[in-house]
């Protein structure tokens, strides 16, 4: 080795030298997300308890009663890909892969306890977990309902939000995948005992009344699991954009007292039971089972068999201000 080396290789001994590539930048993990609901009439008022002269189903004097709601398996999407958040076990709202949205406080008209089916002053407008990948993120994704799994366990044996006794039918018909009512001078359902309620759940007696869970969904005879995928063409931001509950979408082509040749589907015995059996009629129009095909339509679900069909009306992503 010839002299002119030597302090290069002195100073590799005491430094250090490489001659491999410097290591990239690390890549930043997913952050845990929010994900803001809210749920408002026709106008865009929001519906909540104690609200007056919101507008719904072509009516322009509603009190809102109730509105809770089920979902799961909640996806944030990238391009065509639907990366899945893992949802927060907070022992309260959410378990394992499913959430319970409850905007209804126990105030007011939201108050009346119909069928015995409580209420609590606890609300709950936010889905918290972490995605399985970074953003950016292009739109949301979420399943209406309960999985199949935990859907027909005994109310006193589930964890919560499974438990609430508010949204259960008992192990054979599972739980209320959607509870909404309200209050109409127009309509007549002014009190307690008069309401205009929709109650949506899946039809799955044909396997649980024999004591069975089903295997799958698809085991059910009307699964009513629609599937809601909002995608944004501006992208999907978690701590801005918020997901609206459209309670007058909910209840679009129903008829109110007046119209034309017509019974009215929302009265004051306006119960719209979805969960009777498969072709579900048998109850009498005052109490308004065969009423159900109204509804499946608004959440993209065909009404004969329970499954996606065209596109849903009730829920959308608005833009809003950073929270």
């Amino acid at each position: 080795m010839s002299l002119a080396f030597r302090p290069l290789v002195v100073l590799c001994l005491a430094v250090g030298c490489s001659s491999s590539d410097p290591a990239p930048p690390s890549t930043p993990g997913p952050s845990p997300v929010t994900l803001q609901f809210d749920a408002v009439d026709a106008e865009g008022t929001p519906y909540v308890c104690g609200a007056k002269g919101l507008h719904v189903a072509g009516l322009t004097d509603v009190t809102p009663g109730d509105l809770r709601l089920y979902v799961h398996e909640v996806r944030l999407l990238k391009g065509d890909r639907a990366i899945p958040v893992t949802l927060d076990q907070d022992k309260t709202w959410q378990f394992q892969n499913v959430a319970l949205l409850d905007f209804e406080d126990a105030t007011a008209a939201c108050s009346y306890v119909i069928f015995g089916k409580s209420k609590t002053p606890d609300t709950n407008r936010v889905l918290r977990g972490v995605p399985a990948e970074a953003g950016p993120y292009d739109g949301v994704e979420f399943t209406l309902g309960v999985p199949v799994a935990l859907n027909h366990l005994e109310t006193a044996d589930s964890k919560s939000p499974l438990n609430t006794t508010g949204m259960d039918h008992g192990a054979a018909d599972g739980r209320q995948f959607v509870r909404v009512s309200f209050y109409s001078d127009t309509t007549g359902a002014t009190g307690d005992k008069d309401h205009n309620l929709l109650v949506f759940r899946s039809v799955c007696n044909n396997v649980t009344n024999g004591g069975e869970i089903p295997a799958s969904a698809d085991a059910c005879n009307k699964p009513n699991r629609p599937t809601i995928r909002l995608a944004q063409s501006g992208g999907f931001d978690p701590a801005k954009d918020r997901i609206v509950v459209d309670v007058d979408a909910m209840f679009r082509g129903y008829t109110t007292p007046g119209t034309p040749g017509a019974h009215a589907d929302l009265s004051d015995g306006g119960r719209i039971d979805c969960y009777g059996p498969l072709n579900a009629g048998d109850l009498g129009p005052q109490i308004g089972a065969e009423r159900c095909g109204t509804f499946y339509p608004n959440v993209g679900l065909d009404y004969t068999t329970g499954r996606p069909q065209g596109t849903q009306g009730v829920f959308r992503v608005e833009k809003s201000k950073a929270r």
